[in-house]
């Protein structure tokens, strides 16, 4: 059974102490039945914002049952959006926690690229800072490719990734763009709109947060520096490292393989092979099996694509449509 539409008693007595902060109901644009009200904020003067422009905020407030309450602030700057959550059961306090985390913490310039992060803020630590969550980042490239990172709340899960370029682009990458930035990164696979991949995520969710932001500054500064330059050039930069991400992917049929070889190798050294020999042919299946299950994709039995030299001319080109 749905929550009982807002009352006014109810409105009245939310709307008191954020008065009192100067944000004021915007009962036009509030929602009595959905239980959601629209707050109008104080004039924000953008201060701390790590960006040139102002920054705009909106504020709304989701009234659970039983006294449960979630405030959003969503801040814009540059027609970008990074949202702050909070839930719990005073209005005001859920009011003055988002409003002290700063804008430059949401957005981060960097040469050629900024990185929007938005969070859910669970409290106050022992300093009395806001504790931060990252739920979203999203990497806006000046070149006209958007990034965005989904953190989930669940421990051991990897982060989906999508890119996506800006309307009126089409983009021709390559599948390891992101792959050659580590183990953690996986291959691109081509999705309606745009790519898919995933990081991995490792740690307590606190610990995850923080590597969050340092992946989205890591693919911010290079998507910026790869789609700066020509695709030659990425092929020139990370040859190496995409020799590595082809020798990964090959990890899982690679283990099929040695199953097999082991299998016929044992029968041919079962009486004159060396102790460290038979070790190595033993132990190797398992160990490959083990480095297949630690890549970032589910296992994938395949041949490869060779990293071949790019040849194009430009990562973007007008889209058709």
């Amino acid at each position: 059974m749905s929550a009982p539409p807002l009352t006014h008693h109810e409105i009245l007595a939310l709307a008191g102490p954020l008065a009192a902060r100067g944000c004021h109901v915007d009962l036009a644009a509030s929602d009595r039945h959905a239980r959601r009200l629209v707050l109008r904020p104080p004039a924000a003067d953008g201060a701390g914002c790590a960006a040139d422009g102002p920054t705009g905020e909106s504020l709304v407030l989701e009234c659970g049952e039983r006294g449960r309450l979630r405030l959003l602030r969503t801040l814009e700057h540059g027609g970008r959006r990074a949202v702050l959550r909070a839930a719990g059961h005073d209005a005001a306090a859920l009011l003055d926690l988002l409003r002290d985390v700063p804008p430059s913490q949401c957005f981060v310039a960097h040469p050629g690229a900024v990185v929007v992060r938005s969070y859910d803020v669970g409290g106050r630590g022992r300093d009395g800072r806001p504790l931060l969550d990252l739920f979203e980042g999203r990497v806006h490239a000046d070149a006209g490719l958007v990034l965005i990172l989904d953190v989930p709340p669940v421990r051991g899960v990897a982060a989906n990734l999508w890119l996506e370029p800006r309307a009126g682009l089409r983009f021709t990458l390559p599948e390891d763009l992101l792959a050659v930035l580590g183990w953690n990164w996986a291959r691109l696979v081509p999705r309606p709109g745009g790519w898919m991949s995933k990081l991995r995520m490792k740690g307590p969710r606190a610990h995850r947060s923080a590597k969050a932001e340092a992946a989205l500054d890591r693919a911010a500064s290079h998507l910026a520096a790869v789609l700066a330059a020509s695709p030659s050039a990425f092929d020139d930069r990370h040859r190496p490292a995409r020799w590595g991400v082809f020798v990964r992917r090959g990890i899982p049929t690679l283990t099929a393989l040695s199953l097999v070889g082991s299998v016929a190798l044992f029968a041919h050294f079962v009486k004159q092979a060396p102790t460290g020999l038979w070790v190595t042919l033993y132990h190797a299946p398992t160990l490959l099996l083990a480095l297949g299950f630690m890549a970032q994709e589910l296992p994938r039995f395949e041949i490869p694509p060779w990293p071949r030299p790019l040849r194009a001319p430009g990562w973007a080109a007008p889209s058709a449509h």
